[in-house]
């Protein structure tokens, strides 16, 4: 899994092995493809509360592997969990490179949006509490 992340460029140096479980644990569903080695070679997730809406995240494949339908089957996996789940409100925040590949699954930009992602300090706690 590590070696995706590094693939994705999503690696965060004071990420560890727990950190790593925990991404695979709370996400709502997890899709790995398993190369002829038993490697990860690809892998996908869904951010999702299992009711109104899910995010794809986390999409990547290996560059050796790439261009073999591998990515295309991870989606295609995770867009069949949500829908039978009866989720339909489906997002993915996709690098300007990659929009062509999640155009064919349907998605389109959406108009009158802006993505936005929190660059302040974090502070992780072992409890989730609201104040």
């Amino acid at each position: 899994m590590r070696s995706l992340f590094y693939a994705g460029d999503w690696w965060e140096e004071e990420w560890d092995d727990a950190i790593l479980c925990g991404i695979v644990r709370n996400s709502y569903a997890f899709v790995a493809a398993i190369g002829p080695d038993d490697r990860w070679i690809g892998m996908g997730r869904i951010i999702s509360d299992g009711i109104s809406d899910a995010y794809l995240q986390d999409i990547v494949v290996l560059p050796e592997w790439r261009n073999q339908g591998i990515g295309t089957a991870i989606v295609k996996k995770l867009m069949t969990i949500c829908m039978h789940a009866g989720i339909s409100w489906i997002g993915v925040i996709a690098a300007p490179e990659t929009e062509y590949f999640y155009r064919r699954f349907g998605f389109a930009k959406m108009n009158g949006y802006t993505p936005m992602r929190y660059e302040g300090p974090v502070q992780r706690q072992d409890e989730h509490t609201l104040s």
